[in-house]
């Protein structure tokens, strides 16, 4: 009898440690395969590369005339009010006539006596000759006649000024279309010659003033072609050149800005003062050999790609070729694409900047080529690396809380077949329930040391794909 309960006990024993290894063997981690890295090749072709420069603002009036008074005089009619729209050589003045007829009746009244004196002097003159009077005589009533007609003839240049200035000036016009903004006279008052009298404004001709960094102006020409937008329009692109660029900029919170003026080729429906967006059109090449800016490194001045190189023989399975740096030339870029000029023809491959190994320092869109950063250069990957992080640790978890499930499940059993052992072996039940603690205990233990250990093994072969 009591041999066949210890073949019982050795039997259920047996059982449960092999229970227990199967499901050690299921819920052990296995070693992930050995990933392969399959280099990022990006290709050599042809394409546009359109150098853009941008900027904010707003529209204003191209043109601003100020209108000058020509002549002297006093203000008859104003013809041109504020906020009016006049064409080029529309009337904006009259003047008066000069009231003269005090002056015409004073010199008409000096000229009569000054023809009678002459009358005289010229009888005179003639008895004298008559009479033989001594030739002193006779000259001094020659001189008399001669002064006489002088002052006669000044009257009558006086008389005719006097009948110009009862004349108006020519009425003042507009020397260019646009709209009437400010207006300096009023009827009846005196304007002298050069006086500001009228400010025309031509809101059909706009321009817009946008600012662009410093860093970009030296790249900005007067001529070249732009496109602008309007926030209130948005459905409308508007076309121009660069018409004026700032000699003096402007700085604010440390940053230093230029003034560039846009000169617009039609404006219909856009009004002065509203906001723009404008895009300068710095330089474009067509069907050249391009790259994505992000392939190029510099270093020192040069610029390098790396290729593909041959594949190492000896290298463990699954380790792509090792890069092979080649240095080239650039031209132009803007902030996606690059100009190859020499180092590498249409159809040649580089590797991405996943698969960068030379630490190499990424072109900037502002050309300026700062030092790229690794997680910036690469969101994606860094992306994936997180959610591979992620995803171990969520299995890593899962499998350990299966591990010590069943663990626990395989000491509780140990713990019963150690209770009957020790039953047979007349321990007491105190004792029986202590072995079944203690087993449940450190099978527990065990378990979460492998489940550590699973997730040591499972976050650092995530690293290895992240690598």
């Amino acid at each position: 009898m009591r041999s066949k309960k210890a073949i019982w006990i050795t039997a259920v024993t047996v059982i449960v440690a092999a229970a227990a290894a199967a499901a050690i063997y299921h819920f052990w981690p296995k070693p992930e395969p050995t990933p392969v890295i399959v280099p990022n090749l990006m290709t050599v072709q042809k394409d546009t590369i359109s150098v853009q420069i941008k900027g904010s603002g707003a529209t204003k009036a191209t043109e601003q005339t100020i209108v000058y008074a020509a002549d002297q005089g006093n203000v008859n009619q104003v013809l041109g009010k504020l906020n009016m729209d006049v064409k080029k050589g529309q009337v904006l003045m009259t003047y008066k006539g000069t009231d003269v007829s005090k002056d015409m009746r004073q010199r008409t009244t000096t000229l009569q006596q000054q023809q009678s004196d002459l009358h005289d002097k010229q009888e005179q003159y003639k008895q004298l000759v008559m009479d033989g009077t001594s030739q002193t005589d006779i000259d001094s009533a020659r001189l008399g006649i001669e002064k006489a007609k002088t002052d006669i003839a000044s009257t009558e240049s006086e008389i005719a000024q006097l009948q110009k200035d009862q004349i108006p000036h020519n009425p003042l016009v507009a020397p260019a279309s646009g709209t009437i903004t400010k207006v300096s006279i009023v009827p009846g008052g005196a304007v002298s010659n050069g006086a500001e009298v009228f400010t025309i404004v031509d809101y059909h001709d706009l321009s817009a003033t946008i600012q662009v960094d410093e860093m970009n102006i030296p790249k900005i020409r007067t001529g070249m072609k732009a496109s602008v937008q309007l926030d209130a329009l948005p459905d409308q692109t508007y076309t121009g050149r660069v018409s004026a660029i700032a000699n003096e900029g402007s700085i604010k919170n440390g940053v230093s800005t230029f003034a560039v003026t846009i000169h617009l080729d039609r404006a219909p429906n856009a009004k002065a003062g509203m906001s723009a967006q404008a895009t300068i059109f710095v330089e474009e090449k067509k069907n050249i050999p391009v790259l994505p800016l992000e392939t190029v490194n510099q270093r020192d001045g040069k610029y390098f790609v790396q290729l593909q190189g041959p594949p190492d023989p000896q290298a463990p399975a699954g380790t792509p070729p090792a890069p092979v740096e080649k240095e080239i030339k650039v031209g132009i870029h803007n902030e996606n694409l690059i100009e190859i000029k020499s180092g590498l023809k249409e159809g040649d491959q580089v590797i991405g900047p996943e698969a960068d190994m030379f630490g190499g320092t990424g072109l900037s869109m502002d050309g300026s080529d700062p030092a790229m950063d690794s997680s910036s250069a690469d969101p994606a990957a860094a992306s994936d690396s997180t959610d591979s992080g992620s995803s171990t640790d969520s299995s890593s978890t899962d499998s350990s809380t299966a591990d010590a499930t069943s663990s626990t499940d395989s000491s509780t059993s140990t713990g019963s077949a150690d209770s009957a052992n020790s039953n047979t072996s007349t321990n007491s039940t105190s004792s029986t329930d202590n072995s079944t603690s203690t087993s449940s205990t450190s099978s527990t233990g065990s378990s979460t040391a492998d489940t550590g250990s699973s997730a040591a093994d499972n976050t650092s072969s995530t690293g290895g794909n992240s690598q």
